[in-house]
């Protein structure tokens, strides 16, 4: 009975990890250096909306 062959990939390349480190830090640091702060308050404003929305449902479906 034939086995089910696996696609190979080439193996992990340090190089590659450390670059997409290095890619992901730089653009977390540029989303919270520019990102001005009434953004970052409407943000919050819309989480705690959703929060909001989120617990009434939960209440409401007890019932």
């Amino acid at each position: 009975m034939p086995y089910p062959y696996e696609k190979c990939y080439p193996g992990n390349s340090r190089l590659l990890t450390i670059a997409g480190i290095v890619l992901l830090a730089a653009g977390i640091l540029l989303v919270f250096l520019c990102i001005p702060k009434w953004a970052w308050l409407a943000l919050l404003g819309i989480l705690l909306i959703a929060a909001g929305f989120v617990l009434l449902r939960i209440g409401q479906s007890g019932r």
